[in-house]
């Protein structure tokens, strides 16, 4: 009994952990918009990785919000926030720098 709830609350330290990092704050460059298919691309600002100076390659999402896109134009600097939303990678929040 007590390796069960030992192993439980090791789950759920880890769920916890994981929901935490889901809801950190990334800051990037929008690279394209398609409100046909209700995807964003963003390229995500470098670390300050010496030698890198150049953003990395626009990474495509679902955007939560439709309404967004009235509001979003490619070249924006935002931050935003990544989920995952019924198994696809989505941005529940963005805010423009």
């Amino acid at each position: 009994m007590k390796t069960f709830r030992a192993a439980m609350i090791g789950l759920f330290a880890v769920s916890l952990s994981v929901a935490a990092h889901a809801q950190e704050f990334r800051v990037g460059t929008i690279t394209g918009l398609d409100e046909v298919k209700g995807t964003i691309a963003i390229a995500e600002a470098s670390t300050g990785t010496v030698g890198s100076s150049a953003a990395g390659v626009g990474q495509e999402f679902k955007l939560q919000d439709g309404l967004m896109f009235n509001a979003l134009n490619a070249g924006d600097r935002i931050s935003y926030t990544v989920e995952d939303v019924g198994g696809l990678k989505t941005v529940t929040k963005v805010e423009r720098q």
